[in-house]
């Protein structure tokens, strides 16, 4: 952050303004290919300074919004995808957190901007997610907020501006276009009307912010749209399925866990051919940072690792939710990887 948020003197890398309160809002699923796409749809986005920013790996909600809380990549705060094997036999999914063994504060072990800056902050987020796995592990240190309505978009503004109004650092989540893309894809007229309506929000909340609050929009991922005859179910196609033990992470990213993972790399980088990055885990440890993880996050990451191209994605029967989904990320495109970085001072 800047100005006094700055923790022991560090240099703002994003040229923020100096102001006494930041807002920070996070919206799912806005890449920076799906935000330009058509500026005629974002009036209010567009009235801010924007920058193109590069997230990390894999390029999925859960990893990125702890990276965006801890400053850390998913190497060392552990968050390795939308699902990842945390003990033997068990893949836990992160929305959820379904492992109840995998305590959120040991699982992600990196203390968040909130616990760190030593000010007061808040999370203004929906109330479904109190309590949750990945609030413990990602949003501890904030004082939870809990937004009743998403819908109702002048009380969130409102009810933002309040909570700013008190707090140092507010953080701010809106989840509903990577709702619309996964249904419909980001294509879709039905992602198109929704768009307009996040930037109404934003509107909303730049007009009713306290006078000296900087502002930022930031996004954790982008969107690619997946036609059914790139979706591949891996259950499907015995090439795939054999030797292979447990499927996690996502359509586009998967991890692959395995007592066998030469051989798995090699049947499906075979298969695949150039529509997929297939790599065994020591192969794939530069994609989840600079430097190599732990023991314990190694153990999390997919004997075997592989990155989908183009629009292409393998999907598994063990996630039937997959099934209905057009609009996928988590993979290295630039579609997926680089997300608006949207400032000013209000």
């Amino acid at each position: 952050m800047a100005s006094h948020l700055v923790p022991g003197g560090a240099v703002d890398p994003f040229g923020l303004p100096a102001a006494d309160r930041y807002v920070v809002v996070l919206l799912d699923g806005l890449g920076w290919s799906n935000l330009t796409d058509d500026p005629a749809l974002t009036p209010s986005l567009g009235s801010l300074e924007a920058q193109q920013l590069t997230v990390g790996l894999p390029s999925t909600t859960a990893a990125s919004l702890t990276s965006l809380t801890t400053g850390a990549d998913s190497a060392q705060h552990g968050i390795v995808g939308y699902s990842f094997r945390t003990r033997p036999g068990v893949i836990m999914h992160t929305m959820v957190w379904d492992d109840k063994q995998c305590r959120p504060e040991v699982a992600q072990p990196v203390p968040t901007w909130f616990e760190r800056l030593g000010v007061p902050a808040a999370a203004v987020v929906p109330q479904i997610f109190a309590g949750s796995g990945l609030t413990r592990a990602v949003l501890r240190g904030a004082e939870f907020v809990g937004v009743p309505d998403e819908k109702n978009w002048q009380a969130r503004a409102r009810q933002a501006a309040e909570v700013a109004a008190n707090h140092p650092l507010t953080y701010v989540y809106e989840r509903s276009l990577d709702h619309v893309g996964h249904l419909r894809g980001w294509r879709s007229q039905a992602w198109r009307r929704q768009l307009p309506r996040v930037d109404g929000f934003i509107g909303a909340l730049c007009d009713t912010l306290p006078p000296g609050t900087g502002f930022v929009v930031t996004a954790d991922h982008g969107m690619v749209d997946v036609p059914a005859a790139h979706r591949v179910v891996v259950e499907s196609e015995p090439d795939l399925i054999a030797d292979v033990d447990l499927i996690a992470g996502e359509a586009r990213f998967r991890h692959l866990y395995s007592a066998h993972p030469e051989t798995v790399a090699a049947r499906w980088s075979e298969w695949w051919g150039a529509r997929a990055d297939v790599r065994t885990r020591e192969l794939a440890l530069p994609w989840f940072g600079a430097n190599p993880p732990g023991d314990a996050v190694a153990s999390r990451l997919g004997d075997v690792v592989v990155a989908f191209r183009d629009d292409w994605a393998a999907l598994t029967t063990t996630r039937p939710a997959e099934a209905s989904m057009t609009g996928l990320h988590g993979s290295t495109s630039v579609e997926e990887c680089v997300v608006p970085l949207l400032k000013g001072l209000i």
